[in-house]
Order: C-alpha cells, then sequence, then structure tokens
C-alpha cells in the first residue's frame, strides 16, 4: 500500500472522467480476445432495459450505466426520483441514491488497504483493535478474524432489522460483550461490516503517522471512519463528495413501491452516519461505476494481489450463481432495503473475462423482474448479448 493514501488530510485528486479509466495497454491476450466472440454492449443495454420493463411495473426511477475497460460505454436513467406527489424530479445517473449494501464493497476495498498497510492478512485476529477499557468480549471473540467479519461467517449475535439500534455504536459493543453464540456457517449480518466502522480508524491510528481517534466515542470513531473512506477509497478516483448524508429533504431521492406510480408519497432516507459501514452511502450511478472501474482496471485502489484475494473469497461482495455464469466468474454486490414495501434495490456487477461492468439503481421495490431478481436478470442481460 503506498502511503499517499494512508495520510490524515491528503487528497489525492484525479479529474474524474470514466472515459479515460483504463490503465492496461493491450496485450496479446487481450488482441486474441478481440477475435473471439464478444459481447455486443448495445444488445446488453437493450436486453437491460427490456428485461427490467417486460411486465409493465417499471420502477419509478431507475437507471444503469455499462462500461468496458474502465470506459464508459452506456448510461441512461427513467423515470423520478419524486412523483408528483412529492414535488416531481426526474431520475437521472448524476442522482444521488442510498445505495444500501453496496457500501459494504467500499468498505471492503478500505479494510484490504489497511490490512496491507498493517502487514495483516484476513485471518489475522479482530481483538488487538477492538476498543481498550470498558469493551467486555464475549465468548469467542478473541479468535474471531478479519476473514469472518468480511465473509459473515462470524457466529456473532444480531438481526438484520431495528438499524438505529443494531448498528449503532452501542448495539456494536453489545454485539461483541454478548460474542460468538452461533454457528459460523454464512450469515448475513448487517453488523459484521458496522463494525468496521470502529475497526477502520482503529487500524488507521495504528499506522505511522496515523490519526488520533477515541475508540470509546462513536462520534469520534464515526468520524474517523468517514474520513478515511473519503480520502482514500472516494477522493483518489475524483469522487470528492461523497458521504452518508443525502441530499437537502426537499431534493433528495425519494423511495418507493411499483405501486406508488400514481399515489402514494415516497420514504425519505435521512443521514446515515450513525449506522454506517455495511450500508448507507449516497451516490449517484456514475460514481459507483468510477468505483468498479478503478477496482477492477487499476491498482489505484488495490494491488491485484489484494484485488485477488478479495474476489477469491467473496470479500464485500456476494456469492455468484453459478449455473448462470456461462462466461468466467461474475462478481457484484447487492444493495436493497425494503420499509413496508418501499425502499431502494441497487446492484453492481464485474464481468472479468471481457471487462465488462455494470450498475443498476431503482428507487422502487417490488418490482416483478423477468428472471425472478434484479442479478438475475442482469445476468441473463448479459449472457444474452453475446454475439
Amino acid at each position: 500500500m503506498k502511503n499517499k493514501t494512508l495520510l490524515l488530510g491528503m487528497m489525492v485528486l484525479i479529474p474524474f472522467s470514466l472515459l479515460n479509466l483504463s490503465c492496461e495497454k493491450d496485450s496479446p491476450n487481450k488482441i486474441l480476445q478481440q477475435e473471439l466472440p464478444q459481447p455486443d454492449i448495445d444488445k446488453f443495454a437493450e436486453n437491460l432495459e427490456n428485461y427490467i420493463n417486460w411486465n409493465n411495473d417499471e420502477p419509478i426511477g431507475w437507471s444503469y450505466s455499462i462500461s468496458k475497460n474502465g470506459v464508459l460505454r452506456k448510461a441512461r436513467a427513467f423515470g423520478s426520483a419524486r412523483t408528483a406527489v412529492d414535488g416531481q424530479l426526474d431520475f437521472k445517473t448524476t442522482k444521488k441514491i442510498n445505495v444500501a449494501s453496496v457500501s459494504k464493497f467500499y468498505t471492503a476495498i478500505a479494510v484490504m488497504q489497511l490490512l496491507e498497510a498493517n502487514d495483516l492478512t484476513i485471518d489475522d485476529k479482530i481483538a488487538p483493535y477492538l476498543p481498550p477499557g470498558w469493551w467486555n468480549v464475549g465468548p469467542g471473540v478473541n479468535d474471531l478474524t478479519f476473514r469472518e467479519l468480511l465473509t459473515h461467517t462470524s457466529g456473532l449475535q444480531s438481526t438484520n432489522s431495528d438499524f438505529s439500534n443494531t448498528l449503532s455504536y452501542a448495539g456494536i459493543k453489545t454485539c461483541i460483550e454478548t460474542g460468538v453464540v452461533n454457528s459460523k456457517d454464512p450469515n448475513y449480518l448487517n453488523v459484521n461490516f458496522a463494525l468496521f466502522r470502529i475497526l477502520i480508524p482503529s487500524l488507521w491510528r495504528n499506522l505511522p503517522n496515523g490519526p488520533y481517534v477515541d475508540l470509546n466515542s462513536d462520534n469520534s470513531t464515526q468520524f474517523v471512519y468517514q474520513a478515511y473512506m473519503l480520502q482514500n477509497v472516494f477522493q483518489p478516483i475524483g469522487l470528492n463528495n461523497i458521504d452518508c448524508v443525502p441530499e437537502g429533504r426537499t431534493v433528495s431521492t425519494l423511495y418507493y413501491n411499483v405501486n406508488n406510480q400514481n399515489s402514494g408519497s415516497g420514504l425519505y432516507y435521512g443521514d446515515w452516519t450513525a449506522i454506517s459501514g455495511g450500508g448507507g452511502f449516497f451516490m449517484t450511478t456514475i460514481e459507483m461505476a468510477a468505483v468498479n472501474a478503478y477496482f477492477e482496471h487499476s491498482e489505484l485502489l488495490l494491488s491485484k494481489a489484494q484485488r485477488d484475494i478479495m474476489k477469491d473469497n467473496r470479500i464485500g461482495m456476494d456469492n455468484g450463481i453459478g449455473s448462470m455464469e456461462l462466461h468466467g466468474k461474475y462478481y457484484g454486490k447487492n444493495g436493497s432495503i425494503s420499509n413496508s414495501g418501499q425502499g431502494v434495490l441497487i446492484q453492481i456487477e464485474m464481468f472479468p473475462l471481457n471487462g465488462i461492468d455494470c450498475v443498476v439503481t431503482m428507487n422502487t421495490q417490488g418490482v416483478t423482474f423477468k428472471n425472478s431478481s434484479l442479478k438475475r436478470t442482469i445476468y441473463e442481460a448479459y449472457n444474452d448479448s453475446w454475439e
């Protein structure tokens, strides 16, 4: 890990343009690859639009982007960020939306940076980096590893509801004090990544010239987590305005059910800073596409070795669907929040065989997809685009 990305206050700015992201020169393998059958990007885009809207219950607002080798090739938006009932605003590829659990992908990038900088691996234990003093660790926590948090195999006790309590500083402290009381079979829990809101500041302060942080302070850990994410994940790729605070209340994206096309107010998602780590960044489709591009097609955020560890272990990513992965491995992350049927649905996908990356965002729950889920629908749209 290069020190330039680990200094508090240092800002590494790169002009943000997806039109200039590819840093890899053509190799003989790439040249050969270009002569083999390839997916048709125009067809992929057409399939996405048709497969998402196929049942005449299209999302209230949605957008997508498709990039190849870090170069933005397609980006379109449809519908409304706010319906007429809420003060009509069009949905755009540059409109902020709560990216929900896709935030885990970004948090995982930060963790991999800091593990490398601290000469640690994903199999090292988290206990030395927990707040000292008044946190009493429960059974099994002293043996808990970064891998187990990052792959949802921690065995910790929590739920994926009541975020203001379970993902708060107090909720995380209670979880650690309860300890590892469940089996270590895969069990998706938001608290596994919310804990990195404390561990990332701890790992950062452990470095030479690391920032001061009071690990026993909720406000201090929140601030330093956000500072690290901005300065070392987002700003290095030219994204200077990413955090867990939405746009102003009267102009922010609202969240709906598909049946709210002509009636019903949308939900407002406020400031997620105090429960962040596993969710809550507000980003545009184009901003999300930029992170995909730099992650997959450069070594600015992570070395190839660290990126391979993430992909091999699905760190910050969901499992693939083997039966549908017809052209190499597919890597992605879902984000979904639903409150009484209203909410957000996000999917990022990377198709490394051809250097294609895709982002789909929608402010709507309840859409009937052509292939049962947004993820499967994206897979099908990509698979059906091959020449």
